[in-house]
């Protein structure tokens, strides 16, 4: 028989509910509480703020119920539905968590009325609400320029219409909570109210961004603890649907090796033939199969329910990867096709103006020095080389046992290639003992090297290069070259003549007529000009060459601001990403780097405190 539970029952649970609240928060234990009827109340940290959102009778807008339950600590109820007045608690709620901290941050949520034209308006009351008021609005500007926010000072404490104020007065008065209420206006929603659904992302993930770091900076300044002791615990939030889909990432990108099977397999014959044409005839270049059906890849990345995850950083993360692996099964599936250089745009991006006419100047500025004396270079082959790779692994491995790599020497590549943290060496490769150090270092030393210290990150996006990682990790590399001392003339006159090779394939030119652009124009030697030309137009015009000089060029700026180098060893990553690393890392998500590579260290890293070697690239020529 089904007995229905008396209203003085459900009040008695309710108000066990409230003790168990109270408790948890002087207990500092996570709490999760279902209020039957009403709504719920989750603490998934004991945290001296909270997130409100208060349902209207016109039901519950999704866009503000998921960032609510994005946040750590957070309140979603009815207020108009029969039971416990959850309005009363919560002055009950923040008072304990102001006992434990000093004071509390409460922040509603609420729709706007039709009047509002702002997308958001960010409501305050007290005087010491103000400097987190802007500092929240200068931080929704900063992820969502195209969002209209704004600052509503009021004598009353904010509350959304035909609402009661949820502080109260004295508590107010007294600073013991600071209270801010956020209006936003539906701009994700159609005139027939559907849901906009790329609208709503942005205003959710900016709102939650920016909220999270609000929070951090309420912490730092209005409590009794310090805000480096507040990291998360990672499993606290990070959940098994979320490292599902991270593997699901992971498995997708393994099942294919996207530079092996863009770069031929018969690199030195079709030089051999090249030269029997007189450099006259388009070499044919032959190609590795493709292990993978593009679109079978495709569907199994957007079988993934990215848009369920709440966490909006890790979202974006998710999403990004998700639409690189796209593009690049867009351009394996067109390889050696036209399309395959509009696949290539997308993934590595273009020449811009700037970067070519600097790359021809540095060409100019470099011919124009006096030539060394000429010296008797010494050449290790493959094998030699191999060796003192092994040698770097060795000392890599002192700094973490953990930290496990190999050389291969093959038969089927062309050069040096690093592929899944593995140093892969051609059999006819050859390179001089004085610049043999600078390229491990850029190899080893910051190839190898990233894609452990990501191996290492709870999310492999790290180890595997998030989108767009090729910029800032072959400016490091080179970065690497120059800080042991191998960044020679002839190194940096193939940097700037890949850009110009890329600018030429992009402008319709034929490999033959790049070639002798490199070779007649900008004096190349042979060998070197037909290496950059195969480079350039394997698979149908690769435009990746040109990022080596552009991200030299972006680090040296880095360095100028005063930008830290060690962080950029935490993984593939590119420089637009660093606020995300410091916002994960701050969270307790990443951790910092494991290895650390020779050329920052001792004596290597002194070289960056001349500060006149990086105020321009042509102070990178050796004169």
């Amino acid at each position: 028989m089904y007995l229905r539970t008396s209203k003085t029952t459900q009040y008695m649970l309710q108000d066990k509910t409230l003790t168990q609240i109270l408790k948890a928060i002087t207990d500092r234990e996570p709490i999760h509480k279902q209020i039957p009827n009403k709504g719920k109340i989750v603490f998934n940290k004991i945290v001296p703020y909270l997130f409100i959102y208060r349902i209207p009778q016109s039901g519950k807008d999704r866009m503000l119920s998921e960032l609510a339950k994005s946040e750590q600590a957070s309140i979603i109820f009815n207020p108009e539905a029969e039971g416990e007045d959850l309005n009363k608690w919560i002055p009950l709620i923040s008072k304990a968590l102001a006992d434990q901290f000093g004071t509390c941050l409460l922040v509603e949520v609420w729709t706007a009325s039709e009047k509002q034209t702002e997308d958001i308006a960010i409501h305050l009351s007290q005087k010491n609400a103000l400097d987190l008021a802007e500092y929240l609005a200068k931080n929704i500007h900063n992820e969502a320029h195209e969002l209209f926010v704004d600052l509503k000072k009021t004598s009353k404490l904010p509350c959304p219409p035909n609402q009661s104020p949820i502080v109260e007065t004295a508590a107010a008065k007294a600073n013991i909570v600071i209270a801010l209420g956020i209006s936003i206006r539906k701009r994700y929603q159609s005139i027939e109210g559907k849901n906009l659904p790329l609208l709503a992302r942005i205003f959710r993930e900016s709102l939650a961004k920016s909220l999270s770091r609000l929070f951090f900076e309420f912490v730092r300044l209005h409590t009794n603890i310090r805000a480096a002791h507040f990291k998360m615990k990672v499993h606290e939030r990070l959940n098994e649907q979320i490292y599902e889909i991270d593997n699901v990432l992971l498995k997708e990108s393994m099942k294919f090796d996207f530079l092996l099977l863009t770069t031929p397999i018969n690199t030195h014959e079709a030089w051999l033939q090249f030269q029997k044409d007189g450099y006259r005839k388009t070499p044919t270049f032959h190609y590795r199969p493709i292990p993978v059906d593009p679109d079978l890849v495709k569907r199994n990345l957007y079988n993934l329910r990215i848009e369920d995850i709440y966490d909006p950083t890790v979202a974006y993360l998710f999403r990004d990867k998700r639409r690189e692996l796209d593009d690049m099964m867009t351009m394996l599936a067109s390889r050696n096709t036209p399309d395959f250089k509009y696949g290539s745009l997308m993934v590595f991006g273009n020449v811009s103006d700037d970067l070519y006419e600097t790359a021809k100047a540095l060409l100019i500025a470099i011919d124009a020095t006096p030539a060394p004396e000429p010296v008797e270079e010494e050449y290790l082959h493959a094998p030699e080389f191999a060796k003192l790779a092994e040698q770097e692994l060795r000392y890599l491995q002192q700094q973490s046992p953990k930290f496990a790599s190999t050389v291969r020497i093959r038969d089927d590549i062309s050069g040096v290639m690093v592929n899944h943290g593995v140093l892969n060496i051609s059999k006819e490769y050859k390179i001089s003992r004085r610049r043999a150090l600078a390229l491990i270092q850029h190899e080893v030393g910051t190839h190898i090297i990233t894609y452990f210290n990501g191996k290492e990150q709870n999310f492999s996006i790290f180890r595997q290069g998030v989108p767009g990682y090729e910029q800032l990790q072959e400016g490091l590399a080179v970065l690497a070259e120059f800080l042991v001392g191998g960044l020679t003339n002839d190194r940096l006159r193939i940097l700037a003549g890949r850009v110009l090779a890329v600018r030429h394939m992009l402008m319709g030119h034929s490999f033959t007529d790049t070639f002798s652009m490199l070779h007649e124009d900008f004096n190349f030697g042979i060998k070197p000009a037909y290496s950059m030309a195969m480079r350039v137009y394997r698979s149908g015009g690769l435009t990746k060459d040109a990022v080596y000089l552009q991200g030299f060029i972006e680090l040296i700026r880095y360095i100028q601001n005063g930008g830290d180098l060690n962080i950029l060893t935490i993984g593939k990553i590119r420089e637009d990403y660093l606020p995300i690393i410091k916002d994960l890392m701050q969270r307790g998500i990443l951790r910092q780097p494991a290895l650390t590579p020779r050329y920052l260290q001792a004596p290597y890293i002194d070289k960056l405190n001349n500060a006149q070697h990086f105020s321009s690239i042509f102070k990178m020529i050796n004169y």
